[in-house]
């Protein structure tokens, strides 16, 4: 037998359903690798706007080191 779901189960669920969604939208309107890249960028900026509208600037400059990172790696 199974349980029905939590609330917060459900949530989890529809927000992976929608990630998947919006993943695999960019990958059919750009293509593989370009889409695959505008999807992090989406998810780079709602991270972002999440982390400054809480004041986490920890996570910000968590995020800007990443993001220096992987920069670094692709035009080395």
């Amino acid at each position: 037998m199974t349980r029905p779901l939590l609330k917060a189960e459900i949530k989890a669920q529809r927000s992976r359903d929608y990630l998947i969604a919006q993943r695999t939208a960019f990958i059919e309107k750009h293509g593989e690798d370009l889409g695959a890249f505008y999807f992090l960028i989406m998810l780079v900026q709602t991270h972002g706007r999440k982390a400054l509208k809480r004041g986490d600037t920890a996570a910000l400059r968590s995020l800007a080191h990443d993001l220096h990172a992987l920069y670094l790696k692709h035009t080395a």
